[in-house]
């Protein structure tokens, strides 16, 4: 069975009994709704990259073509609620030279972003496995035969890993943050993306944010953030200006 659902479970490092769906046929999970507790600062550029990526993913992105893939499964082109027209949007938007995703899966996201690079972009994708190896995969080798996209079997949440990658981070434009959802692996990466001097702060976009074991990474991250969830990924988009 090709669902989210299935796709969702692979990403958690830990086995978390699906809910029976309130709705028929839907996938659900389990969340919260929380008030803020303390003043943070207006995310003006984030606001600003927010109206400008909706505008584009309603009027200039086009996710036919990768649709067309034979494992692309039929909710992959809905928007809002899917991510990926947002997420080629953001892209294109920002025409980031260096793209870093973390959660390689089966490669959807990475297709989407590496149509709307610029023309001398580069898409590095990490994950602990290779893509050829996941289920219903939707890379083909020769999505990696321009060298605009790589992938890296690593964890950068260990700090040799990080250390070794270390070059590559610091030169990143933007970040899609695709993990296990676990807090573990987020809350070190972030810690190790903390000790990195980047030259302009980049943007981030953490998926699935309104998972119940996401809820708190999200809610204390002390950067810059909003909630893109009602023009993201239902099960929660958030958007992060890594700024000191």
């Amino acid at each position: 069975m090709n669902s989210l659902l299935e796709r969702l479970s692979r990403k958690l490092s830990f086995s978390v009994p699906a809910p029976e769906p309130e709705y028929p046929g839907s996938d659900s999970h389990p969340s919260t709704i929380i008030s803020f507790d303390r003043p943070d600062p207006a995310p003006r550029r984030l606001i600003e990259l927010s109206i400008a990526a909706t505008r584009v993913a309603m009027d200039e992105i086009s996710l036919d073509d990768i649709a067309t893939r034979p494992n692309i499964p039929d909710w992959f082109n809905i928007w809002p609620g899917e991510h990926y027209r947002l997420l080629g949007a953001l892209v294109k938007v920002l025409q980031p030279k260096v793209v870093i995703e973390i959660g390689t899966d089966c490669g959807m996201s990475a297709l989407v972003m590496k149509k709307y690079l610029p023309a001398d972009g580069r898409l590095v994708t990490f994950d602990l496995r290779p893509w050829a190896t996941v289920p219903e995969h939707d890379l083909v080798e020769e999505d990696f035969a321009d060298g605009r996209l790589e992938q890296r079997i690593a964890d950068l949440a260990d700090p040799a890993v990080f250390e070794a990658n270390r070059d590559l981070i610091q030169s990143a434009d933007f970040f899609f943050i695709d993990g296990p959802k676990n807090i573990e692996f987020e809350t070190r990466f972030m810690a190790q993306l903390a000790t990195v001097d980047f030259a302009t702060p980049p943007i981030l976009l953490f998926d699935d944010t309104r998972l119940k074991s996401m809820l708190k990474f999200w809610r204390d991250l002390p950067y810059p953030k909003l909630d893109l969830t009602s023009f993201g990924h239902w099960s929660g988009t958030g958007l992060v200006e890594f700024t000191r």
